[in-house]
């Protein structure tokens, strides 16, 4: 079970020049190779819009079905009007920095950095990122911008990211369940630690106004509460048949049938594999005894004194 092989997925690092590391470090943060030292410095300083609108999380825990249902909501739920066009990739992707293939050895959408490929879009744009929280955008902590943040349970979040890292060979300690878990349970996975980087968001942000945090499984358990709080959130109010529509195509099993997944890559919507499941209590397939009472274990440390609750199974509606 522990050692399981995930789906095969294309690979990130067979963009990678032979000159770059497949791993970097920023700030004390592991990260990708394609996150690069331009980006995030550019990142900091980064001229913020009052109507942007960033969707953020740690890697895996439902960025792309938190971007969709914002895309529905500024549509009133029209997918027909969304420009998918302007679908950006994470703000600190730069497939372009020194020592990377050449542009035209890259597919079109990766040939100039995310954070310039945006500045000229129409507003309201629509923003996703990864960045921990002392990476941001300054001006977002000055009240520009909104934040919807995404939270995972850290189990299934790690199931979830074992399947997409693995393929791009990040790091050799990815290619066995076991020795990514190890890793997982560190400050030396990429992205950073799970509890540190979420923390630090809901302790420092939890009640600045131009911050939204959603839960993954509150969104899987009642997604038309988690569309109205998000068209609240951005100043959109919906009618009821707009709500409707939203709820309809942000569903996991609707945006399995256009966005790409590990099963079809052919004319869909988003990079590879963006979409796996999207189930909660998965973990329970992975995880062995002995690692989930060690998780466990870690949680209680980790999650000590914080009110932050993560829900690792549906609640049942009330």
């Amino acid at each position: 079970m522990a050692d399981e092989k995930p789906e095969k997925n294309d690979s990130l690092s067979d963009l990678k020049g032979n000159d770059l590391p497949s791993e970097v470090v920023h700030d004390g943060v592991p990260f990708p190779w394609m996150v690069s030292e331009r980006a995030v410095k550019a990142l900091k300083d980064y001229d913020v819009r009052d109507d942007d609108i960033w969707v953020t999380t740690y890697p895996k825990a439902g960025t792309h079905w938190a971007v969709e249902i914002v895309n529905l909501v500024l549509a009133d739920g029209h997918e027909e009007n969304i420009d998918r066009t302007k679908q950006a990739k994470p703000m600190e992707f730069d497939f372009t920095q020194p020592g990377a293939k050449p542009p035209d050895h890259l597919p079109p959408d990766m040939r100039i950095p995310t954070y310039e490929q945006v500045k000229d879009w129409p507003s309201p744009r629509v923003f996703m990122t990864h960045l921990p929280e002392h990476m941001m955008p300054k001006q977002i902590y000055q009240g520009k911008g909104k934040i919807v943040f995404v939270l995972r349970n850290p189990k299934d979040l790690a199931v979830s990211m074992w399947h997409f890292l693995l393929p791009n060979k990040f790091n050799p300690k990815h290619e066995q369940w076991n020795t990514f878990f190890e890793q997982y349970c560190t400050d030396e996975m990429v992205w950073g630690n799970y509890f540190t980087y979420n923390l630090n968001f809901w302790n420092k942000h939890r009640l600045d106004e131009n911050f939204l945090f959603l839960k993954y499984e509150d969104m899987k358990r009642d997604l038309r509460t988690a569309v109205v709080q998000v068209a609240d959130f951005l100043g959109r109010p919906l009618s009821d048949e707009a709500i409707d529509r939203v709820v309809d195509k942000a569903t996991v099993d609707s945006m399995k049938q256009r966005f790409n997944t590990a099963e079809n890559k052919s004319g869909k919507i988003g990079a590879p594999s963006i979409i796996r499941k999207g189930i909660v209590g998965d973990w329970k397939t992975q995880f062995t005894v002995a690692q989930n009472e060690a998780f466990d274990k870690l949680y209680r440390e980790k999650m000590e004194g914080s009110d932050l609750l993560m829900d690792f199974k549906i609640k049942p509606q009330l």
